[in-house]
């Protein structure tokens, strides 16, 4: 099945197709997209699988959430926050991405599962997830792991539940590292 990236801009798209110049790309212009455009990927979902890769700030997040919720199951690309960072150290976003560096973003799609997760705070509390010194260290070997943004155990949380991950694979990717 083709696949429509959704993207915040013009220069996100211009950079994708630096990659590939066939790349079908849908603009959300940030925050100004409408009931139209999610109506406009709700139609394209039947034929297409839509990706969303948005850049790894707090209106990008806001974005994917509000998209993510009117989709069925849009497969999704999140963008290392270091990787995404202007020269001048002033901006993040897609746009700032080297091309190497996001041949290989593209590659690690993840798909969140309707069917959510059972995971609950106390889990993370036992696997040192939260409530400890070394949490947010921990929490930043599964968000490596699983290809995730930095996050807070409650949106990591919310992460893990809907990809669908057991409490024994998050425990494998720790005893792993």
């Amino acid at each position: 099945m083709r696949k429509i990236y959704v993207v915040e801009g013009i220069r996100d798209e211009e950079i994708l197709k630096k990659i590939d110049p066939n790349i079908f790309t849908i603009k959300t212009n940030g925050f100004s997209f409408d009931n139209e455009l999610i109506e406009k990927l709700i139609k394209l979902e039947r034929e297409y699988e839509i990706v969303l890769i948005l850049d790894p700030d707090y209106p990008g997040e806001k974005i994917r959430r509000e998209l993510a919720a009117n989709l069925k199951n849009p497969i999704n690309i999140f963008i290392p926050q270091d990787k995404a960072i202007s020269k001048n150290q002033k901006k993040v976003g897609l746009e700032h991405v080297s091309l190497d560096d996001l041949v290989k973003i593209l590659e690690k799609e993840i798909i969140f599962d309707k069917n959510k997760g059972n995971l609950n705070t106390s889990d993370l509390i036992t696997l040192g997830l939260t409530g400890n010194v070394d949490s947010e260290k921990k929490r930043l070997i599964v968000t490596n792991h699983y290809h995730l943004p930095k996050s807070n155990a409650k949106r990591l949380l919310n992460y893990l539940n809907n990809m669908n991950i057991s409490y024994k694979e998050i425990e494998e990717v720790l005893n792993e590292s």
